[in-house]
Parts: C-alpha cells; sequence; structure tokens
C-alpha cells in the first residue's frame, strides 16, 4: 500500500497548525510537490491566513505543472486583497487551463466590468452561465449587467433572467431588489414597489431594499411612508448619506426647511460628489452634471446615455468653490429653480466661468426664469399673456391684503411658496379667511402671489400644454385637461376619460396642426427669448387663443409613462424628446472633444 499523506492525515484529524508547519517544513527541504502545497494553501486560507494561503499557491505554482485549481483559489484571494489586476491574470489562467471552469469564467466577467470592457465582460458572462446553467449566482451576474445596460432588449432579457431566479428561489433578496431596481428605473413603478416589498417581507433586516422603497414612494410624493422607510433604513445601517438625502428631499417637500437643512447636511456634506459608470464599447466621455442639494433640479437620469458618458454629479453648495473640477468635456447646469436655488446657480456660475468646456443650461440664464422675473421681462412679447406676479412677505392677513393691492392684485389670487412644484403649497383664495388659512399653512418667509388665468374652453374644461424646448426645437409632452383650475397631469383625469385621451393623442401626433401658426409663433418667440438649451413651458389658451403661460422653466421632467397599454399613445412623443435630449449631449461634447 502507497504511504499516507502525513498532510492530509493532520488536516483529517482536525490538527491543521501542526499541518501547516509540516507543509512549511517540507517546502523549505525541497520535499513538497504542487499538490501537496495546493491543499497547504487550502488549510491555511481556511484558517484565515491569507498570506500563507498565497504563499503556499505561488509555490504550488512554480513547482509545476500548473493546475487550474491554484490559479483559481490565488486569484480569488488575490481579488480580496484588492489586487485586482493580478487576480484577473490568475483567473485567465485558470480558465485557458480548464476551459470547462465556470467560476474562473464568471470572476473574469466582474473583473472586465470594472475594467470597462463591456464586450468581453458580457462573453465572459454568458460563457459562465452555459458551463453552469443551474448556478443561480452566475445567472444573477448576468442579469446584474444586462440590467445596468442602456439597450431596452438587455434589459428585458435581465428581466426575465431575475424572474426565473425567483421561480428557482422565491426568497431570492438580491433578484427581488434588483429587479425592483429595474422596473423603477424603466418606469414600471407600481411594479418596482411590489419587488420591493416583496424583498422586505423575505429579508425585513435589509436595509438596502428599505431605502430603495423609501426612494420609490418619495418618488411617488408618498411623504410619510417614505420617511418611516428612510429611517428604517438608517436603523438597519443602510448607506447613511443617500438616506440623509432622501430625508432632506421628504422633509423640503412636506415644507419642514429645519429638517431639511439639517440632513441635507449630513446627505451631501460628507459626499458632495456622485458618480454613474460608463457603460459602453467605445471609450468614455467624461460628462459633470453640477446640481443643487435642495429640491430643485432638472431630473435628469432619464436624459444621461450611460453608453457614452462617465458622470460626475457635483452638489455645488458642498464644494469648494475654488476647488478643482473633475475631469469633462460637457457641463451639464441640472439647476433649474431659480426661485429655490439662486445662490447654488450663482455658485453654479462661478464653477462654469473656470471650465473651457460647453456649458448645456449655462446657470446665469436659469436665473432669468423665475416667475416674478419672468413676468417682468416677457410681458411684452405679442400674442403671451402672463400673470401678474409679485413676492410678499407674510404678514397679518389684513396687512397682507393691502400688499396685494400694492403690487396691483386683489383678491382672488393664487398663493404659493417658492420653489415647489407638482401642485404643492399652491392654493387658490378667495376671501381673508383663506387668506389667514393660506398664511398658516404655507412654508416660507415670503409667498408668489399670481394674478389668476383663465384658461377654461368653451366647454368649461381646463387645459394645460406642456412643450419643452430642446437645442432650439419644440417638443409637444403632454396635454392635460381636467374640471379644476389646477391642472396636473399625475392629478387629472385623464386615466378615467377617453375623450381628453384622444385630445391629447391629436396635440401630440401634431402639435402644429393642433395648436394652430399663431400659437406656435408664440412658443417660438418666448423660447427664443428664454435661450436656454433645455427647458419646458406650461401654458393654456385664452378665449381667443392668446398664450397663458403658468410658468417656463428647466425642472420640468421628461418620464416615460407607466407601463400600462393606456398611454402607448403617449411613448412616441417622449421618446423623442428623450433622443433629442441624448443627442444635444452627445453632440455637444463631441464639439468639445474635436476643437
Amino acid at each position: 500500500m502507497p504511504d499516507a499523506d502525513p498532510l492530509q492525515q493532520l488536516i483529517d484529524d482536525g490538527r491543521p497548525r501542526e499541518a501547516l508547519a509540516l507543509a512549511q517544513q517540507m517546502a523549505e527541504e525541497g520535499r513538497a510537490d504542487a499538490p501537496l502545497l495546493h491543499r497547504a494553501g487550502l488549510c491555511a486560507a481556511a484558517q484565515g491566513d491569507a498570506g500563507l494561503a498565497e504563499r503556499f499557491w505561488r509555490q504550488a505554482l512554480a513547482a509545476g505543472p500548473e493546475q487550474a485549481a491554484t490559479h483559481f483559489n490565488l486569484g480569488v484571494m488575490l481579488g480580496h486583497s484588492g489586487r485586482h489586476g493580478e487576480a484577473f491574470q490568475h483567473y485567465a489562467r485558470a480558465a485557458a487551463l480548464d476551459p470547462g471552469n465556470a467560476a474562473a469564467h464568471a470572476n473574469l466577467a466582474l473583473l472586465y466590468e470594472q475594467r470597462g470592457d463591456p464586450l468581453a465582460a458580457e462573453a465572459s458572462h454568458r460563457t459562465a452561465l452555459s458551463l453552469d446553467p443551474q448556478s443561480l449566482p452566475i445567472r444573477f451576474n448576468l442579469a446584474n449587467w444586462l440590467a445596468a445596460s442602456p439597450r431596452t432588449e438587455q434589459r428585458l432579457e435581465a428581466r426575465e433572467l431575475y424572474l426565473d431566479i425567483l421561480r428557482r428561489d422565491s426568497r431570492h433578496f438580491g433578484a427581488w431588489n434588483n429587479l425592483g431596481t429595474l422596473l423603477f428605473e424603466t418606469g414600471f413603478l407600481s411594479a418596482a414597489q411590489t419587488a420591493y416589498t416583496a424583498a422586505i417581507t423575505h429579508h425585513p433586516q435589509e436595509g438596502g431594499a428599505h431605502l430603495n422603497l423609501a426612494n420609490l414612494l418619495l418618488h411617488r410624493n408618498e411623504l410619510d411612508t417614505a420617511r418611516e422607510q428612510f429611517l428604517r433604513a438608517l436603523d438597519l445601517g443602510a448607506d447613511s448619506a443617500d438616506v440623509h438625502r432622501g430625508l432632506a428631499s421628504c422633509h423640503a417637500r412636506l415644507g419642514d426647511e429645519a429638517q431639511a437643512a439639517y440632513h441635507r447636511a449630513l446627505g451631501y456634506g460628507a459626499r458632495p460628489l456622485l458618480t454613474i459608470p460608463h457603460r459602453g464599447a467605445n471609450p468614455a466621455v467624461p460628462l459633470l452634471i453640477l446640481a443643487s442639494a435642495e429640491e430643485g433640479n432638472i431630473p435628469w437620469r432619464f436624459l444621461i446615455d450611460p453608453s457614452h458618458f462617465h458622470t460626475t454629479i457635483l452638489a455645488t453648495e458642498y464644494i469648494d468653490a475654488e476647488a478643482l473640477l473633475p475631469p469633462h468635456d460637457l457641463l451639464f447646469n441640472a439647476i433649474g429653480d431659480a426661485d429655490r436655488c439662486a445662490p447654488a446657480l450663482q455658485r453654479a456660475a462661478r464653477l462654469v466661468a473656470r471650465s473651457p468646456a460647453p456649458c448645456i443650461n449655462r446657470p446665469e440664464q436659469v436665473l432669468l426664469t423665475g416667475r416674478a422675473t419672468h413676468a417682468a421681462r416677457l410681458q411684452a412679447l405679442a400674442g403671451l399673456k402672463l400673470p401678474r406676479v409679485s413676492l410678499l412677505p407674510k404678514s397679518q392677513p389684513a396687512a397682507f391684503i393691502q400688499s396685494l393691492a400694492a403690487a396691483g392684485l386683489a383678491l382672488p389670487v393664487l398663493l404659493r411658496s417658492p420653489g415647489y412644484h407638482g401642485g404643492q403649497f399652491f392654493v387658490r383664495v378667495d376671501t381673508l379667511q383663506e387668506v389667514e388659512q393660506a398664511l398658516a399653512q404655507l412654508p416660507g418667509n415670503a409667498l408668489l402671489a399670481l394674478e389668476i388665468l383663465d384658461a377654461r374652453g368653451a366647454d368649461g374644461l381646463f387645459r394645460k400644454f406642456r412643450m419643452m424646448s430642446i437645442d432650439g426645437r419644440l417638443h409637444p409632452i403632454h396635454l392635460a385637461l381636467a374640471r379644476h383650475w389646477k391642472v396636473h397631469y399625475f392629478s387629472s383625469e385623464m386615466a378615467q376619460a377617453a375623450p381628453y385621451r384622444a385630445e391629447e393623442a391629436a396635440f401630440l401626433d401634431d402639435p402644429a396642426g393642433f395648436l394652430g401658426p399663431t400659437v406656435m409663433d408664440t412658443l417660438a418667440r418666448l423660447q427664443a427669448a428664454i435661450g436656454l438649451d433645455y427647458f419646458g413651458m406650461d401654458f393654456g389658451l385664452d378665449a381667443a387663443g392668446q398664450v397663458l403661460l403658468f410658468e417656463a422653466n428647466a425642472t420640468m421632467v421628461l418620464q416615460p409613462p407607466t407601463d400600462d397599454p393606456l398611454w402607448d399613445y403617449r411613448r412616441p412623443a417622449m421618446e423623442s424628446a428623450l433622443e433629442a435630449t441624448r443627442t444635444m449631449l452627445r453632440e455637444r461634447a463631441r464639439k468639445r472633444a474635436g476643437a
């Protein structure tokens, strides 16, 4: 019978320290072959001695012949210690020695992702899955890779992979959580909420799932439940900066500016920069987005093509105005609310002045788009009517009425807190009692008072049109009809009224034909007067066909409609506007690169 392997005997007897001492002695005496050194490395790794394991495996490779398993284990060890370049070489050698090693291909795929090589990453992910089609981790890795793709067909494949994982393991946390994120990012909000809720149901202690659900609820403006989820996420150890940013938004929208400022400092003070990595086959173009830590930004996530840009987002209030800017070929000023974010826009203007790169939506131009500023500078445009607007300090009701009169306004008027959108903190007051209620309930130290513009049609319905101006061209976005003066698409009756949707479809299909040449000429002159690269106009029409401008600014959202087939008629116009924006960004950056 062959002699027993003394090293293996010590390992089997539960004496790993003696086994490792024996292995080191045999290696020093030249009596250890590659298989023995490989097993010694496994023993050292099991004991948590990474340095000794690495030494044994390197000795095993030097002793030869090379073993794929040794290269693979050494790659794992090096990867865990952050030496990804060396790990890559050993995984590649393991795959070359053993082409059927699915784990080696899977780990190579993750490192190809880090290297920014999307074609090799996808090929390695797919090779790994073909070699081990039953592996849920390998299937999950491929799904994650595809979910981050800008290509619709790859995102659809990712969704099917997540669902397949959940058919195999209904409690799989990563599949539920990442499926929720994919659905959220592609506009399937109800389905995303279901997925996040399932992740929390099966894994209630996962703070990241609570954070994701909180962000979705914040997006849907369900502020109280969003705040509860953010606080739960914080208790469970989720990324505190992300949680505090979410809480800042919640409190800002609830009108609690003191709490909003507290959480903004915690959320952005420690991390004023965020990045969105490049995911394309061609070299990345560096894009720098200037943003405000407040709630006055262009909703930009749907506008950025990750297959083209490596994106850095900078919170201007929390960066040194003289600090070196991250590398960039293009600046995109995403600060859009001149009423709320004037200090941030002023800081952004100083940052832009220091950069030779082109800038979309220059901050000094955005500063001219406040409601009161518009009312003063655009009144002379023929065919356009703006409400008389005045920013008035809060006071006692009777004194406030006197301030209205001094500004040329009288009841009824509209009152709103500056810097809020979506109908928040925006009321009509007809009586002194209603003025008193508004002064008590609306946040801030001053209120915008606006003249009421009558946008009712002959049928008694209020109509609000939205057009976006993108790189000098007008794009129809929506037409909302309602029986109430405060017309917002999400709260209107569009979903319930087929005739309303038919009218909107006619507008989206042919806005010039629907509105007529006189209105289109007025909008074109308004577009030129505002002079931004990207902004939106909300307007109505009076009985004479005159344009009633409710607001014009850069904060208006371009977000695809939900997955409900009811909204299929809206998709072409939205996709056209989104693609026009993405094209503008690419072309501006290309001009800079070719300069």
